[in-house]
């Protein structure tokens, strides 16, 4: 990427993108702050460029060290520019930054719908929305996982659906960094050790073990994520007077229909079930890939290559493969990382000279 092409802006600019900030525009917090639409009207061109406006604050509830947001800024600029993960379908693009004094802001060239947290309860979030939304998440944290010769996974550390925003066709792209540790950030420990996750997607494990964050604790998220999209459940502030884990009441219902028969056994909503696109087999073995995920032992949750496999296997998958993204995929022509940090590009500039063909 053109390092001429991050621009660092002014905060008065963050303003004037997003209206001074307003109401409207508001989306919602995310671990470190909060986010917001933003939009320039290029009137020489006589077009909208639509933006989504991020910006740091001082944590209410999570641990903080002055300088730790500088920090976190810094480091997502880094990731975001660098060549592994830009042109990832699930990773935002940067377009500037804002350093001026207090005010950190980040700006993603990204037209967002919301955010997967303020969809989780709505009637019009539908099943097979949701199934592209898991789809792509867990796509995402497999490619972030896969190992190669020059550095280790990485690890996202606070996997949350506040921090999954949509675009108008549903595509998920992950919109914080702030805990992420491993791949180029190897000694990345110094804040990121005393915050444990977000509240609700915390790793239980991790707590009582005490131990450093592994792929699995990302999987573990992404389990609880899971299960508020296939329950329409959402994890909220009063929740966090009771409990910091958001996958208790999973694990309560999950026991009370343990007599009914394991293909039966399902956690989904039953305004998805009445959907035209709902498959039964696809309620219980969804409701059961997201039970091992949230496993208290990480040997016993799966990986997320293994998650992306169980997922591809559902009727609605194969039924819908042109809508969620997935022809290339079930066709044997997906795009596969190597063993080479170069290896996602080749395939990317590859598969862009056979569709060009």
């Amino acid at each position: 990427m053109d390092p001429e092409r991050i621009r660092r802006l002014s905060y008065e600019e963050l303003k004037q993108y997003t209206d001074n900030f307003s109401e409207e525009n508001y989306i919602g917090k995310f671990q470190f702050g909060k986010v917001y639409r933003g939009k320039i009207e290029w009137a020489a061109f006589g077009g909208t460029q639509h933006l989504t406006v991020k910006i740091w604050e001082v944590p209410e509830i999570y641990g903080y060290y002055p300088g730790d947001n500088e920090e976190r800024m810094m480091d997502e600029i880094i990731l975001l520019r660098h060549e592994k993960l830009i042109h990832h379908p699930g990773m935002v693009k940067l377009y500037g930054y804002c350093l001026e004094g207090d005010h950190l802001g980040a700006v993603y060239d990204f037209k967002p719908l919301d955010t997967v947290y303020n969809l989780l309860l709505k009637d019009d979030f539908t099943w097979l929305q949701r199934i592209k939304v898991a789809l792509g998440v867990a796509r995402l944290l497999k490619f972030l996982h896969a190992r190669n010769p020059l550095y280790e996974p990485f690890i996202i550390c606070n996997v949350d659906p506040a921090h999954i925003m949509l675009d108008e066709e549903y595509n998920p792209k992950l919109i914080d960094f702030g805990m992420i540790t491993g791949g180029i950030f190897p000694d990345r420990t110094i804040y990121v050790h005393y915050v444990y996750g977000s509240f609700g997607y915390i790793d239980p494990y991790r707590i009582k073990a005490g131990n450093t964050w592994t792929e699995k604790s990302d999987v573990f998220a992404f389990g609880v994520v899971l299960l508020s999209l296939i329950a329409k459940r959402a994890y909220t502030e009063e929740d966090r007077g009771t409990c910091i884990y958001g996958h208790r009441w999973a694990e309560d219902e999950y026991e009370t229909i343990e007599s009914i028969k394991l293909s039966k056994r399902s956690l989904v909503h039953g305004s998805l079930e009445a959907e035209p696109g709902f498959y039964s087999t696809d309620g219980a073995k969804i409701t059961r890939l997201a039970m091992q995920c949230v496993e208290f032992y990480p040997v016993d949750r799966p990986t997320m290559n293994d998650v992306v496999k169980h997922l591809l296997k559902l009727q609605i998958v194969k039924h819908h493969a042109g809508f969620l993204g997935m022809d290339q995929v079930l066709s044997g022509h997906d795009m596969k990382m190597t063993s080479s940090p170069f290896g996602y590009l080749r395939a990317f500039f590859k598969q862009k000279r056979l569709d060009n063909l």
